[in-house]
């Protein structure tokens, strides 16, 4: 069986821009939530637990009646989630705080689901 000698050059153009485009599919936010003004701080955490679909929809339930949260971003891919508060009336510890606190599980088990690894203020 004789190959074409443009078959590899065509292989290679075509894994660079696969590549190209699942890295920009996999860079846009798993979820996106304004709860409030799009004005305020920004912090940046890196969440262990925050995996999924359905784990940053969760997450994102935690803070859905937190007064101060005005949005939140999630990135499972990247394990981050980026907040927009109001810094007069929550601050980085208490958004770590409610991140952190045991969850109730339907079997009856209460568990720490999420824990904040680093908080950077952007």
């Amino acid at each position: 069986m004789k190959v074409s000698k443009y078959i590899v050059p065509v292989l290679v153009i075509a894994a660079l821009f696969g590549g190209y485009g699942l890295r920009a599919a996999f860079t846009q936010p798993t979820t996106n939530v304004s709860l409030g003004e799009s004005r305020g701080a920004r912090l940046e955490c890196i969440v262990d637990g925050v995996r999924c679909k359905g784990t940053a929809n969760f997450f994102t339930m935690l803070y859905k009646d937190v007064e101060g949260i005005n949005g939140i971003e999630t990135f499972a891919t990247e394990r981050k989630a980026i907040f927009t508060y109001n810094p007069a009336i929550i601050t980085p510890e208490q958004i770590k705080a409610i991140m952190e606190e045991p969850i109730p599980l339907r079997d009856g088990r209460i568990v720490q689901v999420f824990t904040c690894l680093s908080m950077e203020p952007l």
